[in-house]
């Protein structure tokens, strides 16, 4: 069984998790292990009232973070918060005012949901929840400027690794080249970036390609292989750390542009050379590898490596240097605690 919660004797702050393991892994989880805080799923023994009749929160401690909230009953629990003097706060790692490139996030709705009963998720609702809080905490300069419009105190607080987290790298020393891609279903409108360049590369001799996650729904012809989706991050890092390379392709929408570089700090993480776009999420990331824009440039990326295979191995090791030397949990944890 997977962990739903993470619990401290004594946490300077509570974050009401969503649903999702990557987010709540990467906005709570890692975070709460350095302040520390605790990350709870709210149930309705949270909501409780005491012998003189007052609604009171039993596991509430701290700092209230509540992870992308989006309905009216997260609103009410939260203005109950802050009536109660508890500093309220709300995190997001994407825009949730935008409707996504592919569908919905799961049970949300693009129309404020007028009826008692139902109670859905909106992005208007979210918007509303966004108004009257205590701070918002973003992951992106992009998300920043976004939220900044609704709510003057935004707090920038980037993804960050935690290094005790990662395995080493699972490379084979079998002088394969393995090229991979990892992507949740709503990348499909990224795949023809790369599509044509990962067909050419799983054809040439002593090269394996792999798409992970995205291959449920995007079909890849030729030798491309596929593995299914996983929500076990140690299994997802695992078959990281097995690609000498990893693509992070993007088109710039009007969604995707409030994305972060997680993709490839997860690639430089697991031991792989992370190759970018060059969207607004990969900012940090433009001086420091390849970047392409178009899908002829991916080819041209994908054939660069394939072709100098033998500088791979430093490449990855910059890649890692920068991201243990400057987007560690460690360093930056100070960031959460302006916040708080």
């Amino acid at each position: 069984m997977r962990r739903e919660e993470a619990v401290h004797d004594a946490p300077v702050a509570t974050w009401w998790r969503q649903a999702s393991p990557g987010t709540y892994y990467w906005r709570c989880l890692v975070p709460a292990r350095r302040l520390p805080g605790q990350v709870l799923r709210f149930k309705e023994t949270d909501l409780a009232e005491n012998a003189a009749g007052d609604i009171i929160y039993p596991r509430q401690r701290g700092a209230a973070i509540w992870q992308f909230p989006g309905n009216a009953t997260t609103g009410r629990l939260m203005a109950g918060m802050q009536d109660d003097g508890y500093r309220v706060l709300i995190e997001v790692d994407d825009s949730y005012l935008h409707t996504p490139d592919v569908g919905l996030y799961g049970g949300w709705h693009a129309e404020l949901d007028t009826c008692g009963a139902t109670d859905n998720f909106s992005f208007p609702a979210h918007r509303k929840l966004c108004e009257f809080v205590d701070g918002i905490i973003v992951s992106t300069p992009a998300l920043a400027d976004l939220y900044s419009e609704i709510n003057p105190n935004v707090y920038l607080c980037p993804n960050m690794v935690e290094p005790d987290d990662w395995p080493g790298p699972q490379t084979l020393e079998d002088g394969v080249l393995r090229i991979g891609w990892g992507a949740s279903h709503s990348h499909i409108v990224d795949a023809p970036l790369v599509r044509r360049a990962l067909m050419w590369a799983a054809d040439q001799p002593g090269v394996e390609v792999w798409v992970f996650g995205i291959g449920d729904i995007y079909k890849f012809p030729g030798a491309v292989k596929r593995a299914p989706w996983t929500d076990n991050l140690a299994d997802y890092r695992k078959s990281l750390g097995r690609c000498d390379v990893m693509v992070c392709p993007l088109n710039e929408t009007p969604w995707a542009r409030y994305k972060s570089d997680l993709k490839a700090l997860e690639a430089a993480m697991a031991g792989a050379w992370p190759i970018v776009s060059t969207a607004t999420p990969y900012t940090p990331w433009r001086d420091r590898t390849m970047t392409c824009t178009t899908a002829k440039e991916w080819e041209h990326a994908i054939k660069w490596a394939v072709r100098h295979r033998d500088e791979i191995p430093a490449l990855a090791a910059e890649a890692k240097r920068y991201v243990l030397a400057e987007r560690t949990i460690e360093r930056n944890i100070g960031l959460w605690r302006e916040a708080l």
